[in-house]
């Protein structure tokens, strides 16, 4: 499963369990659905590329929009929808979804539009695998020494860095 398919489903999930009181989480993927209302859909609408970490890894700002629908049979359905947009605003607060390869929600902004409200916000992307650079120092060659014991003939009392963990 690629980067992107399972950021959308940990998206998905976590909304799920974080707030109960929507009837329906989902991503944007079926053409038609109409989700039992309150509704959260989601999905990106817009990638960017960012500065890569010069690890081998590419850096993609993916910016995501979640859409809630209040349940238009409750007569605070225009408050439902703001107290819904605010949970969600919370919950997207330093997000990010457990997952490695994430860093932090950036820019979290939510507006009202007609019937729903729009919440937005960027989430960096780090793509593909690290890589190590320098094939004549391969991973783990990195050794510590600690004065006086350092230096030419001390070299049996140097310690990987994670030895000393």
């Amino acid at each position: 499963m690629s980067e992107l398919a399972i950021l959308q489903t940990a998206v998905t999930a976590t909304i799920r369990e974080a707030m109960p009181q929507l009837a329906s989480v989902d991503a944007y993927t079926a053409v038609g659905y109409a989700p039992e209302r309150p509704a959260l859909r989601h999905g990106i609408v817009r990638m960017t590329a960012d500065a890569a970490p010069r690890d081998g890894r590419s850096v993609l700002i993916a910016t995501f929009e979640a859409d809630i629908t209040a349940d238009s049979a409750n007569p605070e359905a225009r408050l439902q929808g703001s107290l819904l947009a605010a949970q969600l605003m919370d919950l997207l607060r330093q997000q990010h979804w457990a997952l490695d390869f994430v860093e932090a929600t950036r820019n979290v902004q939510a507006q009202f539009d007609g019937s729903a409200w729009t919440v937005r916000w960027d989430q960096p992307v780090l793509l593909g695998e690290p890589r190590w650079q320098w094939p004549d120092q391969p991973p783990g060659s990195l050794m510590l020494g600690f004065a006086p014991a350092i230096g030419p003939g001390n070299e049996g009392s140097y310690h990987a860095p994670e030895d000393l963990a």
